[in-house]
């Protein structure tokens, strides 16, 4: 049952953008685990983005989430994740082709599947996930980006990296010609853990000193989603902005727009 995991989501369009290319979605059967939460954020001009981004999310809610077993397996659990965002991505790329407008298309994909006790996480590109646990916000996904290579070479550093003229160029994405290779790992839930999903429209413009003090301070998963997505506009943000905020334990009921 899903009485100790509460959730909220929110999306908002960009100030200079004509339309949002960011899609997300949470999937669950009546009442029962798995959840499934997946934020994607689009590329290639507003309507190629937004196509390939909602093929994406599409893609986890019609695929995916069907495959997934009732109870934890995590050998089968990430083989599907592996398996089914294979599958995705060949299928952005064919749509790819179909016209000459959508050449280039692609996304990023960031899927969470939550069961009672244990966390899967897939990822392709940067959108992230957050985990605060005991008052100390960790970013759980690692971004498939130029400037983070960088880093991992130490040609630069966090700081450097947030105003790098590179920085959202991908290393991978979704509704490419070739083998991708997804960032999936498994990770234990405890009591009061809170996870944020999130596209770089929040990132890429808050601190995580101020994503993890909103995180940490509101009351439920509605309220910190509503302030994470305000502050990010806020500050001059002028990218697509999604949030999933989820609560385990304690965080009001469950809500998305």
């Amino acid at each position: 049952m899903l009485e100790n995991l509460h959730y909220a989501a929110m999306s908002r369009k960009g100030p200079a953008r004509q339309g949002n290319e960011d899609n997300f979605a949470i999937i669950s059967k009546e009442n029962v685990y798995p959840v499934v939460l997946v934020v994607a954020d689009g590329m290639g001009g507003h309507l190629n983005g937004e196509l390939a981004s909602k093929t994406a999310v599409e893609g986890v809610r019609d695929d995916l989430f069907s495959q997934l077993p009732d109870k934890e397996d995590k050998d089968k659990i990430e083989k599907i994740l592996e398996d089914t965002t294979q599958e995705i991505n060949i299928t952005i790329y064919k749509r790819s082709l179909e016209k000459d407008a959508n050449t280039g298309m692609g996304t990023t994909m960031t899927c969470a599947v939550i069961y009672p006790t244990l966390l899967y996480l897939c990822q392709i590109g940067d959108s992230r996930c957050y985990r605060m646990r005991s008052d100390k916000l960790e970013q759980m996904t690692r971004d498939q980006t130029l400037v983070q290579e960088m880093i991992d070479l130490g040609e630069i550093d966090d700081q450097e990296a947030r105003q790098h003229p590179q920085r959202h160029i991908l290393t991978q994405a979704l509704g490419s010609p070739d083998y991708i290779s997804p960032g999936i790992s498994t990770h234990e839930i405890k009591k009061d853990d809170r996870y944020l999903l999130c596209s770089d429209g929040l990132h890429g413009f808050l601190p995580d000193e101020d994503i993890s003090r909103i995180m940490q301070d509101s009351d439920s998963a509605k309220e910190a989603a509503g302030r994470l997505v305000d502050k990010a506009l806020a500050s001059g943000g002028q990218d697509d902005v999604t949030v999933i905020v989820a609560f385990a334990g304690n965080g009001g009921s469950n809500e998305r727009e």
